[in-house]
């Protein structure tokens, strides 16, 4: 468990700070940071930062009880595993011309890792425990 206990909580950070960040001074994050085109309104991306947040506050809530709610941990799986696809696809694909991929290649390998770490948490934990 503790494999799955340190994913969960170092994604949760990473996922508070760059929740906060989008949702507090997205411009600088997304256009001045990673030199994304200027979005005519960034309402919609404050709101993804606050979800961004509040995942993270239920990956630590998760990572705290732990014992009885490891299963849970498969939500984060597949909320991870998305958002690792949906970077890369959009990297490969989805740019408007001129915009750099970094930002979504970075996500991407982030999202990967976390996603690879969740999962042999989860396996680890699954021999651990007894089944439900």
């Amino acid at each position: 468990m503790d494999l799955l206990k340190r994913v969960l909580l170092i994604e949760a950070g990473v996922w508070a700070v760059c929740g906060l960040a989008i949702t507090v001074v997205p411009g600088f994050v997304l256009v001045t940071m990673f030199d994304l085109p200027p979005l005519p309104d960034q309402g919609y991306v404050r709101i993804a930062g606050i979800f961004s947040f509040s995942l993270s506050l239920l990956m630590v809530l998760v990572a705290r009880r732990l014992a009885d709610l490891w299963w849970f941990a498969w939500a984060f799986v597949i909320a991870t595993a998305g958002s690792a696809i949906v970077a890369c696809l959009n990297a490969l694909f989805g740019l408007p011309d001129g915009a750099s991929p970094l930002l979504w290649w970075l996500f991407a390998l982030a999202s990967t890792a976390f996603t690879a770490g969740l999962l042999a948490g989860l396996a680890k934990t699954g021999t651990e425990r007894p089944p439900l």
